[in-house]
């Protein structure tokens, strides 16, 4: 039996204002800004009743008060491997007004 492979993740359009490509912006902060900002819009676009994603670790105390803003109770799963599984469900607040 072969082992499964590894799931690769990368951007879909590249960051080249971080230094890593001699900008002036910190790579992970701007990838945790872009994230976050993301989730952000989502949520103010679409605001669904429930939503799942994966999220980096880090980021899991600034999801919480994004979803916090929109109406949203917050679960965070287990660090695996600096990323937690994200439930969001609408606050009992929000469903009853």
């Amino acid at each position: 039996m072969s082992e499964p492979e590894e799931t690769e993740y990368g951007l879909v359009m590249p960051f080249v204002t971080v230094t890593s490509k001699g900008g002036p912006h910190d790579d992970q902060s701007y990838v945790a800004g872009w994230a976050m900002g993301a989730l952000d819009t989502r949520l103010e676009a679409t605001y669904p009743d429930a939503w799942n994603d994966m999220i980096r670790a880090d980021c899991a105390p600034q999801a919480d008060r994004i979803a916090m803003k929109h109406g949203y109770v917050a679960e965070f799963g287990p660090d695996q491997d600096g990323w937690v599984h994200m439930q969001l469900k609408r606050s009992l607040d929000e469903v009853i007004s």
